[in-house]
């Protein structure tokens, strides 16, 4: 079986793994990082089924927006553990309250190395696990089986991830499962886990252990920047204009090459539900924001329904979640992603053989001597109080 001939062909969803029933496909990491499903020749019996589920290829989206919401989170301390608004926690909350099984990204580490796969949880003080934004691409393992054995037992489940992970586990079930909630989110592309790791062993060798890392940090606000954690108890504030995994991330210089042909980066979404962050909510409802319902510095969410299903679900939502009408237009304005792929950045190639070449001590170099006079800036910017810097960023946008 051939799986796909150019790499761009390929977003690493793992369906092809999952369906394989003689475990003839594993995933192997290339030259930079970035993993691709392998075929065992001899453990491979042809049956094309790999070739079938491989949405990205040979499946076509034809969901379309069917209303939009500004939204927010009923619990605050759902909203601080968050990237944005904390919707997606509260749907999580719905959902376990009903007997429920959420899956999501997990960001773990071991022995110095960071690891970000997908899992399932039951508690609900176990949704913070896999809370928030990971800017890496997560492992799906054996997720897709995990999911379709408790659906077949009848239980409610919840899966989010990025749209071409959701997009995989749809074409892997091959059929509709009304015990089913899928949450798409709007993404930029990925990077590789690699990487992130040779980052933070590069620019944070350190005695003591690592004990978490939040790429989304809201100790300042709702923002962009990181916050490493240490065992000691200690922990380093990373804003992302200094940072060369963040720079390189938002410059779209590092995603995997599925990503800059990405179909889901429009508006046929795979997901019942689409959420994200609802940058420029000041310039689009500033009624909301005088009304005191949302508060800028928590952050704001966006919330797109994509399916009958998903509007049955928000009507189900009141005790969990606050959320008033907007349009897709006005949440697309500030995220591209939802209008056309990212554009692959000038450096992409570049940074990618140095680093294969160099490792990640080539790819700082190259950062700081080509961004020199934004890593002063956003040094200087990120010292500022947030509400200077939401002033700041008005003028400039």
């Amino acid at each position: 079986m051939n799986l796909f001939i150019d790499k761009a062909n390929c977003c690493g969803c793992e369906a092809c793994a999952n369906v394989c029933a003689k475990s003839a496909i594993s995933m192997k990491e290339d030259e930079y990082g970035y993993k691709y499903p392998k075929i065992d020749p001899e453990k491979c019996v042809n049956c094309g089924l790999c070739i079938k589920v491989c949405a990205f290829q040979n499946i076509a989206e034809v969901n379309k927006p069917q209303s939009v919401y500004v939204a927010t989170s009923r619990n605050k301390q759902q909203i601080q553990k968050s990237a944005s608004g904390g919707i997606f926690a509260a749907i999580a909350t719905y959902v376990i309250s009903k007997g429920g099984i959420v899956y999501g990204a997990y960001l773990s580490v071991k022995n110095g190395v960071f690891n970000v796969e997908h899992i399932g949880v039951e508690k609900k003080e176990d949704i913070c696990k896999i809370q928030g934004s990971k800017y890496v691409q997560s492992a799906i393992n054996q997720c897709f089986s995990n999911v379709r054995k408790q659906l077949k037992s009848g239980r409610l489940v919840l899966f989010s991830g990025t749209p071409c992970q959701c997009a995989g586990l749809k074409a892997f079930l091959q059929k509709k499962y009304s015990n089913l909630i899928i949450i798409d989110i709007i993404c930029h592309g990925v990077p590789n886990l690699t990487l992130f790791n040779k980052y933070i062993q590069y620019n944070f060798p350190t005695e003591f252990s690592y004990s978490s890392f939040l790429f989304r940090d809201k100790s300042k606000g709702w923002g962009l920047s990181a916050k490493l954690c240490y065992d000691s108890g200690k922990s380093k504030n990373i804003p992302a204009g200094t940072s060369s995994y963040y720079s390189l991330f938002l410059d779209s210089q590092i995603y995997r090459e599925s990503c800059y042909k990405c179909k889901y980066a429009s508006q046929h979404r795979p997901g019942d539900i689409t959420i994200g962050d609802y940058w420029g909510i000041q310039k689009e409802h500033p009624e909301l924001l005088k009304s005191g319902k949302y508060i800028l510095k928590d952050g704001v969410s966006c919330i797109i329904i994509n399916t009958v299903e998903g509007e049955k679900l928000i009507k189900n939502l009141d005790e969990y979640i606050i959320y008033d009408k907007s349009s897709y237009d006005k949440v697309a304005r500030r995220n591209a992603q939802l209008i056309a792929p990212s554009k692959k950045g000038k450096f992409h190639d570049t940074i990618l053989n140095i680093f294969k070449f160099e490792g990640y001590r080539g790819v700082e170099y190259f950062f700081r001597q080509h961004y020199k006079r934004q890593i002063i800036i956003h040094f200087m910017f990120s010292r500022l109080p947030f509400g200077i810097k939401e002033i700041i960023r008005n003028i400039i946008h």
